[in-house]
């Protein structure tokens, strides 16, 4: 698969999965797009520039603390960006845009933002150093870049299960993304390579009790999983879907099991 087949891949995956994005069990983008805006400490002028913007978590919190200034939230999904949309339209927001745009072809002058941000979206990408000094070249000298990832444990041990599950069917799961981007050091890494300095990383231990399977498939059925699942007839999905939830059952029992969604916040200067 080339590289722009594979965009192609991620730009339909998120399109089918956009209206379910914000589902109550998936609360992580949220409550990541809270702890990141703390953590940049805006100023009211600032103007923000959020690359993989999805349907507009980090965009709409940063909207509401630049009460001077304005967020331009880009996608490669016109699924997610118009959730997004309609989101800022009903929240009332006006400092908001939202466009179109491969991230690793940013189309914005040099030097256009005091802030960029990219949520769980450096990882899609091949050369992820190449593409943070893309979205680093967008910002003011004295600015902030900022990114978040899931940590390697994330998703345990629903994940493992779900792969042995799809990979029983005689499919293959590609190496999951987030894994890429995971630990300090790896976001360390594409940092220094891309010129970004005084890095501080933040460890944010989300998650929530799961208490049926019922959470873990909305997990699956409104995330990046669902791509995996449209490799399968419709009859397949349902006996895939019986099999797997049952196995998860198992694992939750009657206490349920606590479901992890660390996250790992990275901000550093321009």
């Amino acid at each position: 698969m080339n590289n722009n087949e594979r965009k192609k891949m991620i730009q339909n995956g998120f399109d089918t999965v956009a209206t379910g994005y914000d589902h109550p069990s998936l609360p992580f983008f949220m409550q990541t797009a809270d702890r990141l805006i703390e953590h940049l400490q805006l100023k009211p002028e600032h103007h923000l520039l959020d690359v993989c913007c999805g349907t507009g978590d980090v965009s709409l919190k940063a909207a509401e603390a630049l009460t001077q200034g304005k967020v331009l939230g880009v996608d490669l999904s016109t699924g997610m960006l118009q959730q997004a949309k309609n989101k800022a339209e009903q929240a009332g927001h006006s400092n908001t845009e939202f466009k179109q745009m491969d991230m690793e072809a940013l189309d914005m002058p040099a030097h256009s933002f005091d802030v960029a941000t990219s949520s769980f979206g450096l990882f899609f990408v091949e050369d992820m150093a190449s593409a943070l000094t893309g979205i680093a070249s967008k910002v003011k000298p004295g600015g902030k870049v900022a990114i978040t990832s899931f940590t390697g444990e994330a998703f345990q041990p629903m994940s493992d299960i779900f792969v042995n599950n799809f990979e029983a069917t005689g499919r293959t799961v590609p190496p999951l993304s987030w894994k890429r981007l995971a630990t300090r050091e790896h976001i360390e890494q594409h940092f220094n390579a891309a010129g970004i300095t005084d890095i501080s990383i933040h460890h944010e231990p989300l998650g929530y009790q799961m208490t049926s399977d019922q959470q873990w498939w909305d997990v699956v059925w409104n995330a990046g999983w669902r791509s995996l699942l449209n490799q399968m007839s419709e009859e397949e999905q349902k006996e895939f879907e019986q099999h797997h939830r049952k196995e998860i059952k198992a694992v939750i029992g009657d206490e349920g099991v606590w479901f992890n969604t660390e996250v790992l916040i990275a901000v550093g200067n321009k």
